[in-house]
Parts: structure tokens; sequence; C-alpha cells
């Protein structure tokens, strides 16, 4: 078969889709079986955080987590925690249509409805009006106090024992979690250690940038023991190999290895971007074989790509200052480097840039792999800043 503009390109750079080969993450994905597995004969799991720079495909295993929920009975829906939709709203509205899914297909009885209630209960006492077209009264007493804490705790529990009666399991899906306002959050882990308590077939599992794990204990200190935090990266050069191999094979396209060595190394592995370059080299010719001097025309458009769309937008929105640190930051070189490092080459005072710095934090700019220290959440973003906003000395 032939490849080019007018033929299929197996190739996926998007956001959260499915690659055509999801290799290198078997593990991850076993895991997640073996919650659903778990709790659906009686037992508890903890929680799940997954954690990895942008681009390495947590929300794809977000959504594969929800497939599985799928497969095995359960309702489960993926939903991303925006900077400005309250994460209680995002739990509302998976709650709403997991209970109403329960009661039309008649899997439980009094429980789907006491927790209906307790839902329009938690809706006015929070959104302040009824929105979620929820035909019940709200139950007096339950999840009303106007303390989130708690009421968020009766929610979730009322919601667990509906599920319970069902037979099934309620999973609970949020991506870029980072987002989330500490109150909610902290909220949200109560709520969620309470129903563990009570054995509750209510199961968690979200997705955000390395930050995360320091969040949530700050959020609430006793966190930790409610999750794991699988942390994803890059591609092995073997499961990388098969994510940019596997596809083209499948439809008659063969590559060469001085090609897919390049593409490696270009890459370093990550899945966003052999996923980029497969897209963009296999529009280069129409020839069955992938060639290095494909990869190599390619490239030039790649790094265009991932400027345009990948990277720009997040510097575009920084001030002037913080602009500057990231220039610095970027000067020093790739990976993690010393917050006094960066201060001296400002030429500031390290007291004087935690303001700057905190703030780059809270846009996901930048995060602390470890104590003193300060990388970038993107891939590569070092290479891109130093292109386009080299530092001025």
């Amino acid at each position: 078969m032939a490849r080019g503009p007018n033929t299929r390109n197996p190739y996926t750079p998007d956001s959260g889709v499915k690659p055509p080969a999801l290799t290198g993450r078997d593990k991850e994905l076993e895991h997640l079986r073996s919650i659903i597995t778990q709790v659906s004969q009686g037992g508890t799991e903890r929680h799940v955080l997954i954690t990895g720079l942008r681009g390495v495909g947590k929300t794809v295993l977000l959504n594969e987590f929800e497939a599985m929920c799928g497969e095995a009975g359960w309702y489960a829906d993926t939903k991303e925690v925006g900077r400005t939709t309250p994460l209680i709203t995002l739990v509302m509205r998976v709650a709403r249509t997991a209970l109403l899914n329960m009661d039309a297909k008649k899997r439980a009885g009094f429980k789907v409805r006491s927790a209906l209630r307790a839902l329009k209960s938690f809706e006015l006492t929070f959104a302040g009006v009824a929105s979620l077209k929820i035909e019940v009264d709200a139950a007096p007493g339950v999840a009303d106090s106007g303390i989130l804490a708690e009421d968020l705790r009766d929610l979730l529990v009322a919601v667990g024992q509906a599920a319970e009666e069902a037979g099934l399991g309620f999973a609970l899906i949020l991506d870029e979690l980072q987002n989330a306002a500490k109150e909610e959050y902290e909220a949200l882990i109560m709520a969620l250690h309470r129903a563990k308590q009570k054995a509750l077939p209510v199961v968690f599992v979200g997705g955000g940038l390395p930050l995360l794990p320091a969040l949530t204990t700050d959020a609430k200190s006793s966190a930790e023991r409610m999750f794991i935090f699988p942390k994803i990266g890059a591609l092995t050069s073997a499961a990388a190999r098969s994510a940019l191999v596997l596809p083209a094979e499948r439809q008659g396209v063969h590559w060469d290895e001085d090609a897919v060595r390049r593409v490696l190394e270009l890459t370093e592995g990550y899945p966003f971007f052999l996923q980029g370059y497969g897209r963009r080299v296999w529009s280069q010719d129409d020839d069955p074989t992938i060639t290095l001097d494909d990869v190599e025309a390619a490239q030039p458009v790649v790094e265009a790509d991932l400027d345009e769309e990948f990277y720009e937008n997040r510097i575009g929105k920084l001030t002037a200052s913080e602009r500057r640190y990231v220039s610095g930051l970027a000067h020093l070189g790739d990976g993690p480097q010393q917050v006094g490092v960066i201060a001296d080459l400002l030429g500031r005072a390290t007291t004087s840039l935690s303001p700057v710095r905190d703030d780059l934090m809270r846009s996901a700019v930048i995060y602390s792999p470890r104590r003193g220290y300060i990388d970038f959440t993107v891939p590569h973003y070092a290479r891109f800043v130093r292109r386009n906003y080299p530092f001025d000395t």
C-alpha cells in the first residue's frame, strides 16, 4: 500500500486521543483493570492519581479506564477540571447521570431515590438554584448544612450506597486535577475517605501534572495513604519503536531503521511527539518505505506545529517578569534547575522571586520535581524558549 496525503494517516497527535498502538502502558492498564475486579467483588483499593508531563498520555489512560468501567456495567464519565468550572459542579454532573442511569435501568430502588434527593439538597445549597432537572424533592438534613466537606461527604456516601444496592461501582474520573480549588479538593478527599471507611464501591481516578502529589498532600496531609501516584513519562525505546512502526505496518508501509532511530532521537520517546512525527512523515511521500530523508524533511514542519499548537500559548499569556524568569530557566539548560541559580542569573534575591515563581506554578508552566529545584511541565519546552525567547543578559 502507498502512503501520502491522499491515504488514511494512522497517526493521532491529538490531545487525549488513543494512539493506534497503545504501547508501554501495560502495567498501568493492568492495575486500573484490577481495581474494577477488586471493587466488583466487594473489596477496596486505593484511589489513583496518574501524574506526568503534558503529552505523555495521562488522558488516554483515564479514557481507557472509563471504557473498562463501561465494560463492567459501571457508569463512568471523564471530566476535565478547568480554571473556571468548580470541581463540585463536575461531581454533581457525574453523580446525576450515574444515578439517573441506575434509576432508568431499575438497578436500584430506595437508595437511588435517596441519593437523588441528597443531590438535589447539595445543588440547592451550593449552586443556589435547581438546574440539574431532578424530579425529586430535596432531602432535609442531608447534604444541606452549607459546610462543603460535610455535604460532599453526605452526597458521595449516598451515591456509593445507591451503587452498592444496584450491584455496581461508581467511578469518578477527573483530568487536569491540578486546576482544582484547594477547598474543593480537600472536601473531595474527605468525602472519598468516608466512602472508603464504609467500604462503598466508589472509585476515584484522577490525572494531572507532576505537582499533583504535592497539591494533594497540601490539601489533606493524610491523603498519601489514600492514593497511589503512578508517574508516567517517555516510552522505553522498544515501546516507542512499536508506537511508531506498528500503525504503518498495518497499512503495508515499512519504516527504514535509520528513520526510526532519528525519530526516537528527536522525540526521546514522548508519545505526543511520536504521533506528531508519524503524522507529518506519512504525508511526505507516497513510497511504501519511510526513509531518513522523509524524517529530515518533516522535522521543521513538526517543530513549527509544536511551536504554534503546543508551546506558544503557554508563554504568550505570561507577564514580562514571568517571561524573563522562564527565559532564564531555559537559558540554564534542559532539566531541573536550582531555584538559587535562577535567582543569581536574574540578579535577584530568591525570596523576591517567590511571587513570580508561585504564579508560574499556579498556571502550571513550571513545577518543583524536588525541593529547591524547578522544571517545565512540558517536554522540550526549554528548547522552544531558547529558540524563540532567548535570555537577554
